[in-house]
């Protein structure tokens, strides 16, 4: 398949969000709305549904992702996996705590590493975008804590320029068996700048806005955008069984290992378990939620697939029912759903590895948060690359063999 038609069939997605996003805003102010949303904290958990309005959050999000696709095509970046998971990833969090405004420093501290190390720029593009995790510094520190924009901006190119260095490095502990490397990184960095945040008297406590709102209609909206992926790929499904054999570790890209097509069905066939299993729980359809199935979407082209998903999904969930939370509360859903950062242990080790893996990461993704304080968005990735690491070398001390080795 060309590249152009590549860009064409993740930019119409992107643009349908703007498209719906523009029906929805019947009877609401959209630059009232957006204002809200630009200039929120945006740490976990500011469902941008409720700050501002789902037709602003919707536009909000294919804004972010048709300037992601932008930036990989500026560069000459191939649109391969990794880069479609990216856009994904970020078209998700642009539900909930991404905007314009407070990722784009770290873009630019990426792109200033890259030119000190006297390399290309699209070298390092993956890690840019997905280090967008820590947009929240600069919206937290600018808006959130009141110290002014120039000082959050030129804090978030700092974190920009760490990340590269860092995300190799990080690797190594889990060794692809956590999808969400970056967010790992993230995790790390975000956790030395809330330290010394709080180290000088700043109050970086967390926030919870998390929408109830047009449950039926954002579920079955959804439902529909995903399966169309599927309708796409529908004749090339017998291709994505050998897609479904893969282990999924860092780093496997589906679209250059088993083509574009059956990628395009996988993707919307995972995204279809997420909204499944948001419904089966009884959980809520909201930013962050939806943001969650965006970024399994992604990451169908990434690492995710139909076999290794569930049994960390299903971990989450049996570990919540032996603890004190409820499978539909917030914090549980979310880890079910990003959670799957970790279903290459159940694509290398098997089912029951992947399900293991599940209820241990329940109990560490709840706990983490406090650490970066919620200003590394991808929470669950944090927790994921510490669980990965604990799997992994459990494993490798046994001499227990994966799929990949």
């Amino acid at each position: 398949m060309k590249e152009r038609e590549r860009y064409l069939f993740v930019g119409s997605y992107m643009l349908a969000l703007i498209l719906i996003g523009a029906f929805w805003l019947e009877g609401v102010s959209f630059w009232e709305a957006y204002r809200s949303i630009l200039l929120a904290a945006g740490v976990l958990i500011t469902d941008y549904f409720v700050v501002g309005s789902i037709g602003a959050t919707l536009i909000n999000a294919g804004v972010l992702g048709l300037l992601s696709l932008a930036l990989i095509y500026a560069t000459k970046t191939t649109l391969s996996g990794p880069t479609i998971a990216a856009v994904f990833t970020i078209a998700g969090f642009a539900l909930f705590g991404k905007t314009p405004i407070n990722v784009w420093p770290v873009v630019l501290g990426v792109a200033f590493a890259a030119w000190l190390k006297r390399e290309r720029f699209r070298n390092y593009i993956v890690v840019a975008l997905f280090g967008t995790a820590l947009g929240p510094v600069v919206s937290q520190v600018a808006f959130g804590l009141g110290h002014g924009y120039p000082l959050a901006v030129f804090l978030g190119i700092v974190v920009g320029i760490i990340l590269p260095g860092m995300a190799p490095h990080v690797l190594h502990n889990h060794q692809g068996f956590s999808l969400y490397n970056v967010g790992f990184t993230c995790g790390i960095v975000g956790m030395y700048v809330t330290a010394h945040l709080r180290l000088m008297g700043n109050d970086v406590g967390t926030t919870f806005f998390w929408g109830t709102a047009d449950q039926a209609l954002l579920g079955w909206l959804f439902t529909a955008y995903f399966a169309s992926m599927m309708l796409l790929g529908w004749r090339h499904w017998r291709d994505s069984l050998k897609l479904w054999k893969l282990p999924g570790t860092l780093v496997t890209d589906f679209v250059s290992q088993e083509g574009f097509w059956p990628t395009v069905f996988n993707m919307g066939a995972v995204g279809l378990m997420g909204m499944a299993y948001i419904a089966l729980v009884q959980g809520d359809f909201n930013g962050p939620t939806i943001g969650g199935v965006f970024t399994i979407v992604g990451f169908g082209a990434f690492g995710k697939h139909v076999k290794n998903i569930w049994p960390v999904m299903l971990g989450v969930f049996l570990a919540s029912l032996l603890s004190v939370w409820s499978p539909a509360e917030p914090g549980v859903v979310l880890a079910a759903l990003f959670g799957t950062t970790l279903a290459p242990l159940a694509g290398g080790f098997g089912p029951l590895m992947g399900i293991a893996a599940g209820m241990v990461h329940l109990g560490v993704v709840m706990h983490v948060g406090f650490f970066h304080a919620g200003m590394n968005l991808y929470n669950n990735g944090f927790a994921g690359g510490l669980v990965g690491t604990l799997f992994i070398g459990i494993t490798r001390w046994f001499n227990i063999s994966s799929q990949r080795d």
